[in-house]
């Protein structure tokens, strides 16, 4: 027969190594995450949608990461691997299950395809699976560049 005593010490015992084996499996929101990088891909396919990069990170909630130095890379999405855009921030927060980056510091869009560069503050980034549509919006001290041939533009 089991003393009361004994009992009570193995129950407390269990709960303590539940709660440890509970706690080493908790991502901390307290310390950032290094060198982060997080890849999304398309479905079915399998093919590389964007890839979104930092020097810190932090899961600020269950959906938002807040990034650190954010470098995003956005593929065309198909069998290539082609890069279509590059996107360089300072500090972004990403939401990636909405498909939605935004930051109040500066945003430099680089678009490979279309040939331009667009440079602005206050941004937001969404990206609608479904159309596969790309927007990005700036609000602030906004700057284009664009590198293309305009013909007979002066005729």
């Amino acid at each position: 027969m089991i003393r009361p005593t004994v009992t009570l010490l193995l129950v407390s015992f269990a709960a303590v190594l539940s709660a440890l084996a509970e706690t080493s499996t908790r991502v901390s929101s307290q310390a950032p995450i290094i060198n982060f990088s997080l890849p999304t891909f398309t479905n079915p396919d399998g093919y590389r949608d964007w890839l979104i990069r930092g020097s810190e990170a932090w899961m600020t909630d269950q959906n938002i990461i807040d990034v650190k130095d954010l470098s995003l890379t956005v593929f065309r999405g198909d069998s290539s691997n082609q890069t279509d855009t590059m996107m360089l921030s300072p500090a972004a927060r990403v939401r990636p299950e909405e498909k939605i980056i935004t930051g109040d510091s500066t945003l430099r869009v680089i678009n490979l395809n279309d040939g331009f560069e667009a440079t602005g503050e206050d941004w937001k980034f969404t990206y609608t699976k479904k159309t596969k549509t790309k927007t990005v919006t700036l609000a602030k001290n906004v700057r284009v560049v664009l590198r293309a041939e305009f013909k007979n533009l002066l005729k």
